[in-house]
């Protein structure tokens, strides 16, 4: 309704009358066009609260199964090769780099590392891209 508000015609009907066509009254189409004018607004608040809605369950459903990684101080963690960009690339290259020290804690999910010889990793590291290093 929003994208057009009225229906097509087929050129078949127009030749060979349809119910459809019998009941056409040009004023009460044009008062019709008017009022769904008038209720557009409505029409579009309407549409709109569907869209949080379908928006609110998609994000309920898909943190259902969302797992959090959480580090403290002092873990050790494993960087995710594809998200630091350096090492070897391809098939057969490892996932994953060297253990690293968690430095800090920067925001929700979001670390600070440091080497294990206690040089400070540029930038900081979100826990999507890291995980615990069992020794």
């Amino acid at each position: 309704m929003l994208a057009y508000g009225v229906e097509a015609v087929v050129p078949m009907e127009i030749s060979y009358s349809s119910p459809r066509i019998q009941a056409y009254n040009a004023e009460e189409n044009d008062e019709g066009k008017k009022l769904a004018l008038d209720l557009i607004d409505e029409v579009r608040d309407a549409a709109h609260a569907r869209i949080i809605e379908y928006q609110k369950k998609a994000s309920f459903y898909y943190n259902l199964r969302v797992k959090e990684r959480f580090f403290k101080q002092g873990d050790l963690v494993l960087r995710k090769v594809e998200a630091s960009r350096v090492g070897q690339k391809g098939k057969l290259a490892p996932n994953w780099e060297r253990p690293y020290k968690v430095k800090s804690i920067q925001g929700r999910g979001s670390y600070e590392l440091e080497t294990m010889d206690g040089e400070k990793v540029p930038r900081t590291w979100h826990a999507q891209n890291l995980k615990v290093y069992y020794l």
